[in-house]
């Protein structure tokens, strides 16, 4: 009866160990989880700039070639 006991106790000490293992583990995927949101976030908005200086420009470039166009009157 007193090897089972001890052996129980054994038990309860690993999973007490795997318990605090894995609440860490879990603390640290939360902490990264919010990084890459943060991250994620700021790489959309400069995403979304990107997008929006890509049309002004090439809207930029057709207004040259139409004026270019009724310059010299062919392309």
């Amino acid at each position: 009866m007193e090897k089972k006991s001890c052996k129980c106790a054994e038990t309860i000490k690993q999973l007490k160990q795997d318990r605090d293992r894995l609440a860490e583990e879990n603390s640290n995927i939360l902490i990264v989880t919010s990084s890459h949101k943060q991250l994620n976030g700021d790489l959309r908005k400069e995403l979304d700039q990107v997008k929006e200086d890509n049309k002004k420009l090439a809207k930029q470039i057709e207004d040259m070639n139409e004026n270019y166009i009724k310059i010299d009157g062919k392309r």
